[in-house]
């Protein structure tokens, strides 16, 4: 856990913009290059890392005002971990989750709000909606008897934790999805992340066991997709007025993007001044020169469709089915165009590309890790939509959108 007190006392621009905080962000850039190695063989980013996220203020990015947060909005998160992407995918992911997971907060009840909050809004949370927990309802609340979660990333250096559980059904109503709100000190992490890509993200385990949550520190899954939350009474900002859907997977995609940006970036100033064998300069050859700029266009219209969905979820009107089932399509189709520049980013760059100490392959590696993320699945996503294109019912068990 990191140091409340130290987080206390760094200070903050109270006029802080989105330029001020890229500013911060592009010049802790170095250090995250040079710390990436490091990230992937310690299976977590460093420490100091996510200490330096919290100074510059990136927890307060999407923390309503009430609480001390600039609510910068959607796009200035997008903006920020694609930044950090194009450094090292691990820690722009665990800074685009570090930026979002106070929106899910914000939208839980105002109380739950004030327990994080209460003395300051640079808290680190974690988060996974994995509904395994075994609870049970009891008076005030609800009794988390036993959950064993993996792939919560970030959780070595979070306080705070929102976990995901199944309400049993009753007589009155089906069983409920719902995030369940943890303080510290009542959670154990196990060291259990041991993967091929995004090892730096440190997604351990995480175990509670037999821990009271009360029911303003729950926040109905339901009611997320909706754009009902409870934080939605408290809060005018247009962003904790959206349903979950059209932001969700953005988490995923924004570090993506920038490890693919950052990749193509890479290779366009290796390649700038690489030779062949022959002699002949490699920028030269037209192929590549196809290669390059279907990669690059790959990825602006990747970005493009982020954008159109951030679009509709600040747009500040309730979205329709079809506008939901649109964005949830245009997210997994994002992450498909995203992997298709990567790939092609990585075929150019031949052998030289899988160098153990290319940055190209770490980032082929991590975006394909990134891409299997269940929210991103488009044989889901896709079918959704095309549901609506012939008139069906919305599958029953869907209930992403």
């Amino acid at each position: 856990m990191l140091q409340t007190a130290v987080r206390q006392a760094v200070s903050h621009e109270p006029s802080a913009t989105t330029e001020t905080v890229l500013e911060k962000v592009r010049g802790l850039l170095p250090g995250i290059r040079d710390r990436a190695q490091r990230s992937e063989e310690s299976r977590s980013i460093p420490k100091e890392s996510a200490q330096e996220f919290l100074d510059i203020g990136l927890a307060r990015i999407l923390t309503p005002k009430k609480f001390g947060g600039t609510e910068l909005g959607l796009h200035a998160w997008l903006d920020v971990a694609i930044e950090i992407g194009k450094a090292d995918a691990a820690h722009a992911w665990c800074a685009s989750l570090l930026i979002h997971h106070p929106h899910y907060l914000a939208q839980f009840p105002e109380a739950a709000q004030a327990a994080v909050w209460g003395d300051g809004p640079d808290v680190p949370i974690a988060c996974t909606f994995t509904p395994t927990s075994t609870l049970e309802q009891v008076e005030g609340g609800f009794n988390i008897v036993s959950c064993s979660i993996p792939y919560l990333s970030g959780i070595n250096h979070s306080d705070w934790v929102m976990i995901g559980g199944m309400v049993p059904p009753t007589s009155e109503g089906p069983p409920d999805w719902m995030l369940f709100l943890i303080p510290p000190g009542k959670f154990r992490v196990l060291d259990t992340w041991q993967t091929a890509g995004m090892r730096g993200t440190g997604s351990n385990t995480v175990v509670v066991e037999n821990v009271f949550v009360p029911f303003e520190h729950t926040l109905r899954v339901a009611d997320m997709r909706d754009a009902k939350t409870p934080g939605a009474q408290v809060h005018k900002a247009r962003m904790y007025h959206a349903p979950w859907i059209t932001y969700a997977p953005l988490t995923f995609l924004a570090p993506m993007l920038g490890a693919a940006r950052g990749a193509l970036e890479d290779y366009r100033s290796w390649t700038a001044k690489r030779a062949s064998l022959f002699g002949a300069q490699v920028a030269e050859f037209v192929s590549i020169q196809v290669h390059l700029a279907r990669a690059g266009a790959s990825l602006d219209a990747a970005e493009l469709l982020m954008r159109r969905c951030v679009d509709v979820a600040e747009a500040g009107e309730p979205a329709s089915e079809q506008l939901r089932a649109r964005t949830y399509r245009d997210q997994a189709r994002a992450s498909e165009l995203i992997v298709e520049a990567m790939d092609t980013v990585m075929k150019i760059s031949g052998a030289a590309g899988f160098a153990a100490t290319s940055n190209i392959q770490r980032a082929w590696r991590d975006v394909h890790f990134a891409a299997s993320h269940v929210i991103l699945n488009p044989e889901v996503s896709f079918a959704a939509w095309g549901r609506q294109q012939f008139g069906l019912e919305r599958d029953s068990k869907q209930n992403m959108y």
